[in-house]
């Protein structure tokens, strides 16, 4: 009997300590695979976001006449077009700098883009910046999903121009009733 008890001590003894050695194997990949991940963020490269597909549209040069005064509206295309040879450091940067941009350009329409589609291209843009600030300045973000959110990002802009070209479009149009 005492045998039998001696041979089942041994054998829980031995199954605890290949449970714990294995235990600490894991540890030590996730902190490798942690490290690995971050590693890879800090390398998105401006080919990487040259490599994005994405309807790119610019301003018409009526929309570029009346954008002319909206200056915090040029702001914010230089930090795209920054973004876009990918300089990063804007979204990395304080969230108050961020937020106090988008606050400007929404408070600073000019009357003539002040309309529900074009502060819903802002609403939309605000939510791409904000979400791609958090996901950058996350530790544990994978470089796929600051790409994908760099890409959201530039198709909310893109709609944006869109937009303000299609309001000065409209506007534009004189058209004659018989």
């Amino acid at each position: 009997m005492f045998r039998l008890h001696s041979v089942y001590f041994r054998f829980t003894l031995l199954a605890i300590l290949l449970f714990n050695i294995q235990c600490k194997n894991n540890e030590n990949e996730t902190l490798a695979t942690n490290q690995e991940s971050q590693n890879k963020f800090t390398k998105i490269t401006s080919q990487d976001i040259k490599d994005i597909k994405f309807t790119e549209f610019v301003l018409s040069d009526l929309a570029k006449k009346e954008a002319t005064n909206w200056t915090k509206f040029n702001d914010l295309s230089t930090e795209i077009n920054n973004l876009k040879d990918g300089k990063i450091s804007f979204f990395k940067d304080d969230k108050t700098i961020l937020q106090a941009l988008i606050t400007d350009v929404k408070n600073d329409i000019p009357e003539s883009l002040n309309s529900s589609s074009i502060i819903v291209r802002l609403s939309v843009l605000e939510t791409a910046m904000l979400k791609l600030d958090e996901t950058i300045n996350l530790e544990s973000s994978s470089k796929e999903a600051v790409i994908q959110d760099i890409e959201n990002l530039l198709l909310a802009y893109n709609n944006c121009i869109y937009q303000i070209n299609k309001i000065i479009e409209k506007a534009s149009q004189q058209i004659i009733k018989p």
